[in-house]
């Protein structure tokens, strides 16, 4: 099997004929010490007497509440241990280097922006150009494509959209597929909602889109070009709502739950200690299944669908829908249910992720390869038969 990349929390992680190297994103991890050091030095303003006579005491935060960092792209640029990891942490985001053979090599900065965040995508590995998403907030994000020998960037794609999971065809450097999302706004010009994904074409020799995929009942995201077939991930345009009349029944209960979890708060932040019999403080060592995330723009409560699926699956279940199902775009084959990101290796072998575990799928045969805390990215190596020559005019 060949190997690939894949992101878990903070960790830039390597698998390679079942070893796996994990490193953490050096940039979140010295963003989060030098943050906390800081923290730290301005504690004693709001802490003791004198505070207190102030009225100025402000409970201590923990690292996990302060400072969560990403890694949300990870690349290989050939066939060396370098890789190129994109991440987020506080209000940062930006593009690295990483040798992954070398624990003290330092990481080679590619950009950093505080006004911009960059999300995962495709690089091409011939032509040393990473096409990535660009989000620049108000709901509203682009197709860019970085010269990872320059640094220079172009932003490919434009206007009132969602523009996401940009591939590289693998026959031409020139044709990107990736998944575009319409905004609505009403009369005012506010924020109305998102149409449903589709899968767009680009012909960057042209600068022509033409859109591939499209329906009313689906969403298509994360397209991926492969052997002269395009696979997608499907997932209904609404997922099923709760039971209104046991929501309505539960409302006492959660009102209590709430207030309980107030005054536990306010006590473990005033005294360091928790009225529950469970611990110090509820919040250290609490594990991800309670937290929700956003997988490539829609909100998953990690903590319901991990009940859900323990219940239909036996042992290897995560926290993604079982409705979102890898497929085959032609014909409609499934691949796989469960499915929050994907690639495919030279020998067609499919490597998914359901966010806990990441499996290796052939010839209708799934097999577990290692479970993570949180996997939302796996990467083969690609290559395009022809660069494109974007950078070149």
């Amino acid at each position: 099997m060949d190997r690939f990349l894949f992101a878990d929390g903070e960790y830039i992680c390597l698998y390679n004929d079942g070893k796996i190297v994990r490193r953490h994103s050096g940039f979140i991890q010295n963003y989060k010490e030098a943050s906390l050091g800081l923290e730290r030095a301005k504690n004693w303003k709001h802490s003791g007497e004198g505070a207190q006579f102030r009225g100025d005491v402000i409970a201590p935060q923990t690292e996990e509440e302060n400072f969560v960092g990403n890694v949300n792209g990870v690349h290989f640029t050939g066939e060396s241990a370098e890789v190129v990891y994109s991440f987020t942490v506080g209000g940062t985001s930006g593009i690295y280097k990483v040798n992954l053979d070398d624990e003290k090599a330092p990481e080679v900065h590619v950009i950093n922006s505080v006004d911009y965040s960059f999300t995962g995508g495709c690089l091409d590995a011939e032509a040393g150009v990473l096409a990535t998403r660009i989000d620049g907030g108000r709901g509203v994000s682009d197709i860019a494509l970085f010269d990872m020998k320059s640094g220079d960037y172009k932003t490919v794609t434009d206007g009132d959209t969602l523009d996401d999971d940009p591939f590289v065809s693998p026959d031409d450097g020139n044709t990107i597929y990736f998944t575009s999302r319409g905004i609505g706004r009403d009369s005012g010009g506010a924020f109305a909602g998102y149409s449903n994904s589709a899968v767009c074409k680009l012909d960057l020799s042209a600068m022509d889109i033409s859109e591939v995929l499209a329906s009313e009942k689906y969403n298509y995201i994360k397209p991926v070009f492969h052997g002269g077939r395009l696979y997608v991930i499907k997932t209904p345009a609404k997922e099923k709502g709760a039971n209104p009349l046991l929501e309505i029944i539960l409302i006492p209960f959660r009102i209590i739950q709430a207030i309980a979890n107030f005054i536990n708060l306010f006590v473990t932040a005033f005294t360091g200690k928790s009225l529950a019999s469970g611990g110090d403080n509820p919040a250290k060592g609490r594990n991800y299944d309670g937290r929700k995330e956003y997988v490539k723009g829609n909100l998953i409560n990690a903590e319901k669908e991990m009940k859900k699926n323990r219940k239909k699956e036996k042992g290897d279940y995560g926290f993604i829908p079982l409705s979102w199902q890898l497929i085959e775009a032609e014909s409609g084959k499934v691949i796989k249910s469960g499915v929050g990101d994907y690639d495919i290796l030279s020998d067609g072998t499919f490597i998914v992720t359901n966010g806990r575990r990441i499996f290796a799928v052939k010839d209708g045969k799934s097999k577990k390869l290692c479970d993570t805390e949180k996997c939302l990215r796996v990467t083969a190596l690609h290559r395009s038969g022809k660069k494109t020559d974007l950078f070149e005019l």
